[in-house]
């Protein structure tokens, strides 16, 4: 089943087209179909759309947040 759901992760919403990997998906993206391709400030992943986007960066802010309170625990 999670075989399934990374195959379709991979797949060009505008094109049906499959690919291997995300970074495939991403250069295809902005290649042929012309996206915006929107990047973390932080760690400059790359995304094809603001939410997913937001969401990592919401991400990546908790486990920092949680490190320093760890940190601080010792």
């Amino acid at each position: 089943m999670l075989k399934f759901l990374l195959q379709k992760k991979n797949n060009c919403t505008n094109c049906k087209e499959k690919f291997r990997t995300s970074q495939e998906l991403l250069k295809h993206a902005k290649e042929i179909h012309k996206q915006i391709i929107r990047k973390c400030n932080n760690c400059g992943k790359q995304f094809l759309n603001e939410k997913d986007r937001l969401h990592h960066m919401k991400e990546e802010k908790q486990r920092e947040i949680d490190y320093r309170r760890h940190k601080n625990l010792k």
